[in-house]
């Protein structure tokens, strides 16, 4: 009797081994929650147009009175904003007949309109000098050449 309660032990164990060997596929791996990896730059944040509207005075500042969305949500509404305009398109006339239009024919007190891509959510504190895309003269819209 004790050898048929042996022999039906070592079935039964002999079944378990290859069911016990089936629930663990691959031991572990795939199952397991991935870790980041470090690797790489860090994500930029995205950046969107502000539009500004407002007086320019001679230092490259804008005292801004009004402007888009963006600029309304950073608060740099009846703030004085400090652009760089070494890389931007300027539109306006030329006022002081050097045969090229550039930021000295701004003048002081004239209406303008810029744009600059901005990280989206700056907000006027953050914010120290911006980088211009773009200057529109309102005050002295530039003049067409009629021969063209």
């Amino acid at each position: 009797m004790s050898n048929r309660i042996i022999a039906a032990v070592a079935t039964a164990a002999a079944l378990a081994v290859p069911a016990v060997a089936v629930a663990h596929p691959g031991k572990g791996k795939g199952h397991e929650k991935q870790t980041v990896k470090a690797h790489g730059k860090a994500k930029q944040p995205k950046k969107v147009m502000y539009v500004f509207k407002g007086k320019f005075s001679a230092p490259g500042t804008v005292e801004v009175t009004s402007g888009n969305s963006q600029v309304r949500k950073g608060g740099f509404v009846g703030e004085a904003v400090t652009f760089d305009f070494a890389s931007a398109k300027v539109v306006a006339a030329d006022t002081n007949a050097d045969q090229k239009v550039d930021v000295t024919d701004v003048k002081d007190g004239d209406v303008v309109l810029v744009q600059a891509r901005v990280a989206k959510r700056t907000k006027h504190a953050a914010a120290e000098v911006i980088g211009a895309r773009k200057l529109v003269d309102m005050t002295n819209a530039p003049v067409e050449d009629e021969g063209a």
